[in-house]
């Protein structure tokens, strides 16, 4: 499954913004973030629908969201701010 494309992207405007206020979080790419030199949170297009893959804290791997509606994006937003805190904290 490919990345998002920006056309994609260009409908998480406001979720992008929202992730990209996550000090932490470095945009390699649009909509490719990076935390502490790692993959942490990217976005597919998968059949039409929107998804984001988040880094998980331990065990390696990602967990997936879907991120069409606005509880999938605040659930997605909630969550990396808190892995990113816990990963400050390491």
């Amino acid at each position: 499954m490919a990345h998002a494309d920006e056309a994609a992207l260009a409908r998480l405007l406001p979720l992008l913004r929202q992730l990209r206020e996550i000090k932490a979080l470095r945009e390699m790419k649009p909509g490719i973030f990076y935390l502490k030199g790692s993959a942490f949170i990217h976005f597919h297009d998968d059949a039409g629908a929107l998804v984001a893959d988040l880094k998980k804290t331990s065990g390696g791997g990602f967990d997936r969201y879907p991120v069409d509606a606005a509880t999938g994006q605040r659930k997605l937003v909630d969550d990396a701010k808190r892995r990113a805190a816990r990963s400050e904290e390491d």
